[in-house]
């Protein structure tokens, strides 16, 4: 009997393989030379992990083993230089040793990098309120109330100065703000945001939390304990506390992947225009926009951002917590890691070029933005400086690439990047539908509850694409991946027939088994009988 039903659960299993094969979703074999492959290590930003799993999942077909650690952008900045990893990811940059708050001293590594794009993405505040026994899930604040909270001045939901800019009154609950205990890129991102647009106020915290700080206070990697704070170890155990039965009343910070994985909301934040805006992948892309690019490929911090203009950009879609993340990886002609050799820098490279073009087709559906074209550029120059890299392609041949920023010379991402609707704008009530373009209320409790958030906070359930359905998932990238061939196939399939032949796919999986299970059983009675 296990036999039979292991072959049945196989049989399944092919038959879904089969579906989701005739669109094209199934890797290609790996080559005949994918023992040739040296596999390669990393550790790093887990604010950039989810893509970067997802890119070692893509090319694991082909024979390319990306092993990676996301222990979080300070360990993967201190395992490269400890000659423990092939490449780091990080979203800051190397340290300088102006961290406070941290302590860190200046980081001087031995060994040459340059610093390699990505992906771009959006630090979310990810939320876990109830009401009544149901998910709040069209939370929307302004960045003061945010650094109100973060700093302990704001401290149940109850507050009178959220109810003011939510709409509503919010359950009497006490807040706890979920902080990393780790050198983390997303707490250097929103410590960013808040000693720019709140320098005075941040500094005064500091002071607070850690006296003896001098002024200005600046940006870190180490968000200080402060008042009911609780601190957790990497994103995922941020995550496992804000959605825990004990995690109501939680408010955390993290990529936007993070909040799409778990089936959890995020704030809908204010921004200069005075909208209230997720982070989907559109607005954060048109957020970028107004990055300051170092363009110096002389430059140790070349492709490097600043990313002060973000917090005043006035565009109606503008997100301003988005950043890129980088890889930091070996340079030729400099001091390697110690283990590093030219047929890992072959196998690094190749996953880059697949990393920067076709990689970055589906990480709007993961909770991504896909690098523009000008970081494409660079991201491929650095890696035409690592040691034994493979062919790499011209950076003024790019049509091949199949990067959703650069479609037949134009960035699709930002020409149809949606304007948030006129729900979306401060003024509007909380309880809202646009008629003749303008917000009227529509009545209705104050705390939208279930799966679906309400049109002031679309993308807090949403993919970032416009589909509403919170999934997080994406389709994996297909294709043969090599030193040259970096794009994913260019057929754009149907998406209802995929999502129909999935759902197929599944169903047969599923139901099979059970089913050939019962009719064995009615065949050995009778038998029996």
């Amino acid at each position: 009997m296990p036999k039979l039903l292991a072959r049945a659960r196989a049989t399944a299993t092919a038959a879904a393989a089969v579906a989701l094969a005739s669109l094209g979703l199934v890797a290609a074999p790996a080559p005949a030379d994918a023992a040739s492959h040296t596999p390669i290590s990393g550790s790093g930003s887990s604010w950039a992990s989810i893509a970067i799993d997802q890119w070692a999942q893509d090319v694991r077909p082909s024979g390319i083993v990306i092993n990676y650690n996301p222990d979080g952008s300070a360990a993967g900045r201190g395992d490269y230089m400890a000659n423990q990893d092939d490449f780091a990811g990080s979203d800051p940059p190397f340290r300088n040793g102006q961290d406070q708050l941290g302590g860190t001293g200046a980081e001087h590594p031995s060994q040459g990098y340059p610093y390699t794009p990505d992906t771009a993405g959006g630090t979310a505040l990810i939320y876990h309120i109830e009401q009544n026994g149901h998910l709040i899930t069209n939370l929307r604040l302004t960045p003061k109330l945010i650094f109100d909270i973060f700093t302990g001045a704001i401290t149940n939901w109850d507050d009178p100065r959220i109810a003011s800019v939510y709409g509503g009154k919010l359950p009497n609950l006490p807040i706890t703000p979920v902080i990393r205990s780790d050198g983390s890129g997303a707490t250097y991102f929103l410590t960013l945001y808040f000693a720019t647009e709140f320098g005075s106020q941040w500094n005064a915290f500091c002071a607070k939390v850690h006296p003896g700080i001098h002024d200005p206070c600046g940006q870190t990697e180490f968000y200080p304990s402060f008042g009911n704070a609780k601190a957790e170890n990497g994103s995922n155990n941020v995550m496992a506390y804000i959605t825990s039965t004990f995690g109501d009343g939680s408010i955390g910070y993290d990529e936007y992947a993070y909040a799409l994985n778990s089936h959890y909301p995020v704030v809908q934040l204010e921004n200069p225009a005075g909208y209230f805006v997720g982070p989907t992948a559109s607005n954060v892309a048109v957020a970028l926009t107004k990055a300051i690019i170092n363009p110096n490929v002389s430059s140790p911090d070349y492709l490097q951002q600043d990313l002060h203009k973000l917090y005043t950009f006035t565009d109606p879609r503008n997100y301003p917590l988005s950043s890129y993340s980088y890889l930091i990886v070996p340079r030729e002609g400099t001091q390697l890691p110690t283990n590093f050799t030219n047929p890992k820098g072959a196998t690094l490279s190749t996953w880059v070029n697949f990393m920067l073009c076709g990689g970055q087709q589906h990480l709007d559906g993961l909770g991504y933005s896909p690098l523009p074209k000008n970081l494409v550029q660079g991201g491929l120059t650095q890696n035409g400086k690592i040691p034994g890299h493979v062919q790499v392609p011209s950076i003024n041949q790019l049509s091949g690439c199949n990067n959703p920023t650069m479609q037949n010379g134009q960035n699709v991402l930002l020409k149809d990047a949606p304007e948030p609707t006129p729900c979306q704008f401060h003024t509007a009530p909380l309880n809202c539908t646009v008629k003749n373009g303008k917000a009227v209320a529509t009545g209705g409790s104050a705390g939208s509850s279930g799966p679906k958030a309400s049109a002031s906070a679309s993308a807090a359930a949403g993919t970032g694409t416009g589909t509403g359905t919170g999934t997080g998932t994406t389709t994996s990238a297909t294709g043969p991946v090599n030193g040259v061939v970096v794009n994913l196939s260019a057929d754009h399939t149907n998406e209802a027939a995929l999502g129909a032949l999935t759902a197929l796919g599944i169903l047969v999986a599923v139901a099979i088994p059970p089913l050939l299970a019962a009719w064995l059983r009615r065949r050995r009675g009778q038998a029996h009988g």
